[in-house]
């Protein structure tokens, strides 16, 4: 069973059980199988450069990413400080991870609106930070207004976050950002075939472009956001340093909560409406990562140096150089397994679940027939 057959599985036996407060239940039988995944140069050796056991500012901790990432540096022993925008959005996690909260190595801060100026100050003064992991940057189709809810949450909530920890968090050394793979691709040119996509592609759209459509508004947030991070970098030149990841689509255990299935992160969801005999697949970017090596990376990113004295890296705010910085120290990584296709998605339920699709009326389409004839765009990962 490969990565994308498994997700189709376990949002069945999360369907079936209905046990949807305890997303382990998810996660244990969940297979893993995809290509081990490294952010890293496996010629390296490498030693942390952020403390083993440091203080981290998690925003937006209850979401998909970000609550598998909160786990994975609960388990290294960090310190966590998750912000949600209410107190009831930690309810969840507060039970999860109850021995850590009664330890006090994880708390909660409210920041209701990431676009006001000075968002973050509160939380950053409320403690010495290490690290900033910032993965808040919400995204669903009901959309009303792009700009307000798509567009000014990512661009001044990314700049907000940096331009707090420069102005009042000075022990903070690195701050890793989740970008996105639509900040990558060049959606004019379709599925392009015989391209490979590197961190030297940028998407070429605008802000105007951005307003036209929620997909198109989508595409351009995630764009305008990491641009405006690097802008800000090079302008101010702040003591920390920066990481951007930018992943495609991601599937995985959601360790989030789950209240009903309707309320599953949009990607998860694409394969459950797929399931449920709601939609036909939805074909959005042709590659995929999976969470857990998501969330990998970015702890990878914020706490991994190269033990040798220097590294040649390319640097996204000057010429390739030697360097003797961390490896990631801006940097920009593409995180992903390579290519996919949801039609994977519909194979395996016909395949598994025959009286469900068929009594759901689920499409077969054409089953095996992953990709275009004329083929798609690739993406070499080798950085990361």
């Amino acid at each position: 069973m490969n990565n994308h057959e498994a997700a189709v599985h376990q949002l069945a036996r999360l369907h079936q059980s209905q046990n949807l407060q305890k997303p382990a239940v998810f996660m244990t039988t969940f297979q893993h199988h995809s290509n081990t995944l490294s952010t890293l140069p496996a010629t390296l050796s490498l030693t942390p450069t952020i403390p083993q056991m440091s203080t981290v500012l998690l925003t937006g901790a209850n979401g998909f990413i970000a609550a598998t990432i909160l786990r994975k540096l609960l388990e290294r022993g960090h310190t966590v400080v998750g912000t949600v925008r209410s107190q009831s959005k930690a309810t969840f996690l507060r039970e999860q991870y109850k021995a850590a909260v009664d330890s006090n190595k994880l708390q909660f801060a409210v920041v209701d609106d990431i676009t006001v100026p000075g968002a973050f100050d509160e939380v950053l003064r409320s403690h010495q930070f290490d690290a900033v992991l910032h993965t808040s940057s919400p995204f669903h189709w009901n959309i009303t207004d792009i700009d307000k809810e798509l567009l000014q949450p990512a661009i001044q909530g990314t700049v907000g976050i940096l331009d707090s920890v420069h102005r009042v968090a000075p022990s903070v050394e690195r701050v890793v950002v989740t970008s996105s793979f639509a900040s990558v691709v060049n959606r004019t040119k379709g599925t392009w075939p015989g391209k490979v996509y590197t961190e030297a592609d940028w998407n070429p759209t605008n802000r105007e472009e951005g307003l036209k459509d929620v997909g198109s508004g989508y595409y351009a947030s995630k764009t305008l956001a990491e641009q405006a991070a690097w802008d800000f970098v090079k302008e101010k030149n702040p003591s920390f340093t920066l990481t951007t990841l930018c992943p495609p689509m991601v599937y995985g255990p959601p360790e989030q909560e789950v209240p009903s299935m309707v309320k599953l992160n949009t990607s998860d969801l694409d394969i459950y409406d797929i399931f449920n005999g709601t939609s036909d697949p939805r074909y959005g970017v042709w590659i995929w990562v999976d969470v857990r090596d998501l969330a990998e990376a970015h702890v990878l990113a914020m706490v991994c140096r190269p033990v040798l004295e220097s590294v040649i890296a390319v640097n996204v705010l000057t010429q390739p150089t030697i360097q003797d910085s961390a490896v990631a120290a801006n940097q920009r990584y593409i995180i992903s397994q390579g290519n996919f296709s949801p039609q994977m998605f519909v194979d395996y339920i016909w395949k598994h679940y025959p009286e469900r699709a068929a009594a759901k009326g689920i499409n077969k389409h054409t089953p095996g027939k992953y990709y275009p004839d004329e083929g798609v765009y690739g993406v070499d990962a080798s950085k990361s």
